[in-house]
């Protein structure tokens, strides 16, 4: 049995930890309420973004934010991420669910400050127009979605993607690239001829054959063509036809192309585009000859095109002999050699 005096005593000893105890009970309790309270947010529903303009580079663009909020809480803030753009001209549209406020465009986010956070109920649907955009470049990018609380570092109240899918920025411009292959045609209507020559009759003595050459090309700067000889001669005594010589200056009339002599005409038919002429100077009049050297000479140049119509240069090979030619089987070998200038 205790006494008062006990009984008092046993208050004093237990009644403290009794009253430390509830308090962290307490303390518990709260703990347990602000956890529940972050725990309890929830995705936004209903969310969506529409451009009034998807494209690229548009200007005066209005970019919307639409969204019902998931969770009771006081917000500072909405935004929405997008791609890319030029805020520099942004400015404030509509605005529905939230109180006034301001916009500004940071780290890819557009975002929606309350002039003075309040409280949002869930379940409130909220609009926002971002407006005086201009797009950036052509892209494809899903939008997100937030509120913030209104803390001084803004915490995620609630989140979410867009639920009407992806949006497009639609390039404008279409690149085209067209590679034009680059192409010469030459052709050669004679890869050898023979001439039978005898110095007692006239008809035989002096005689000519015509080659025709024909180039095509799409060269932008036209083409060169250029012939040389290895010499006609005979290998057997060592004898060999004269050459004209091959002189800038001046050709020989046909009239004083003398025997013992092998030289070569030309006549330039150029019908297309390619502005072709004569190199060389001995052959400035027509029906003049020049003669072939080892080392090449250019016949032709053009600076253009020949276009859809070749170029064809008739070549008259001219041999003329007499008593003082030595009979025998000359040879030679002639080469043109067509250069596009691309």
């Amino acid at each position: 049995m205790r006494t008062q005096s006990e009984t008092s005593t046993a208050r004093r000893i237990f009644g403290r930890p009794l009253a430390a105890a509830t308090i962290v009970c307490l303390a518990a309790t709260m703990a347990v309420g602000i956890g529940a309270s972050s725990a309890s947010a929830a995705p936004l529903t209903n969310t969506a973004s529409t451009l009034s303009n998807n494209q690229a580079g548009a200007t005066g663009v209005t970019y919307t934010q639409q969204m019902t909020t998931a969770t009771t809480a006081v917000i500072g803030s909405v935004r929405l991420a997008i791609a890319p753009v030029n805020a520099a001209g942004l400015g404030l549209g509509n605005v529905y669910g939230l109180g006034p406020g301001t916009v500004s465009y940071v780290g890819g986010w557009l975002t929606y400050t309350l002039t003075t956070p309040v409280s949002i109920a869930a379940g409130t649907p909220v609009y926002v127009e971002y407006t005086g955009i201009t797009n950036g470049g052509s892209s494809t990018w899903g939008p997100s979605f937030q509120t913030l609380d209104n803390a001084t570092t803004p915490v995620v109240v609630d989140g979410g993607g867009s639920g009407t899918g992806a949006i497009v920025i639609s390039g404008t411009n279409t690149a085209v690239t067209v590679q034009v292959a680059k192409s010469l045609t030459f052709t050669n209507d004679t890869p050898a001829y023979t001439l039978l020559m005898d110095p007692s009759l006239p008809a035989l003595s002096d005689l000519s054959k015509t080659v025709n050459l024909t180039v095509k090309t799409n060269a932008g700067q036209g083409y060169s063509l250029t012939m040389k000889n290895t010499g006609l001669k005979t290998a057997g005594t060592g004898a060999s036809l004269y050459t004209i010589p091959n002189t800038a200056t001046a050709g020989v009339t046909p009239a004083g192309f003398l025997a013992n002599t092998f030289g070569v005409s030309a006549a330039l038919t150029s019908a297309g585009n390619s502005i072709a002429g004569l190199a060389p100077a001995g052959l400035a009049t027509a029906g003049n000859l020049i003669g072939f050297t080892s080392a090449g000479a250019t016949l032709v140049n053009a600076t253009k095109p020949t276009g859809n119509t070749a170029d064809t240069i008739a070549l008259t090979n001219r041999v003329k002999i007499d008593y003082t030619t030595p009979a025998g089987t000359y040879a030679d070998t002639i080469t043109y050699t067509a250069t596009p200038a691309y």
